[in-house]
């Protein structure tokens, strides 16, 4: 990803079907001397089109977007331009959008909701963190995420904290822990704590290793009701 450094600027794409959007956001961001804004689009598939004249770091698009929507075009840019940043704003908190969107490689993506958006420093901060390569995730969605239900009082996980069902949780969606830090806005070094505290109270070795991060995601599954064999487990 590129990271801003000295007096360069981070390049900033927007694109959204209301013009009124466009035009706010546009406004507001090129008033900021660290951004600069090098387009503004109405659809995904100019958008798509227009990345290799453009070459921005940063692409802000909108979810529902007549066409190509704004999770398939983001798929089609990192195809062809791995490196540049995607921040998703959208009005709807569905979970399998963020699933669909953070599936291949959640690193330099952000998913925020429109509404609960507060400040234009905070979109000037996820901005900054796509662009070097980390992943934001509006709060809203990390609860939705890693919500746990069905967990009864003689299972394994019972006496796992909701902080540690959350790291768990993201370790059986084959996270890495430096992206389980970046979502849940907590240091790499708490992660291990957390996975730590995790194999302790499932009973696991962490002398294991790589064997014993599977075996808590396994546990993880099956107390939970999943049967994703496919489930892939990342250091």
């Amino acid at each position: 990803m590129v990271t801003n450094k000295g007096t360069s600027k981070i390049k900033v794409l927007i694109v959204d079907d209301q013009e009124v959007i466009r035009e706010a956001f546009g406004m507001l961001l090129d008033s900021d001397e660290t951004v600069d804004l090098v387009g503004v689009l109405g659809d995904g598939e100019s958008a798509v089109q227009m990345i290799p004249v453009l070459n921005p770091n940063v692409v802000i698009m909108d979810v529902k977007m007549p066409g190509l929507n704004g999770i398939a075009a983001a798929q089609q840019i990192r195809e062809t331009h791995p490196d540049i940043g995607i921040i998703l704003l959208s009005a709807y908190d569905d979970s399998e959008y963020i699933r669909e969107f953070l599936k291949d490689d959640p690193s330099g993506k952000s998913y925020l909701l429109k509404h609960t958006l507060g400040t234009m420093d905070e979109l000037i901060r996820t901005i900054h963190d796509v662009a070097s390569g980390r992943t934001v995730l509006d709060p809203i969605m990390v609860e939705k995420l890693t919500q746990q239900k069905g967990i009864s009082e003689n299972s394994p996980l019972k006496d796992l904290t909701r902080r540690e069902l959350e790291v768990l949780s993201l370790m059986a969606k084959a996270c890495t822990n430096a992206t389980i830090a970046s979502i849940l806005y907590i240091q790499p070094r708490t992660v291990e704590h957390h996975i730590n505290s995790i194999f302790s109270k499932l009973g696991i070795s962490p002398e294991n290793g790589q064997h014993a991060r599977v075996q808590a995601v396994l546990a993880y599954l099956k107390a939970t009701g999943q049967s994703r064999q496919e489930t892939l487990v990342s250091p």
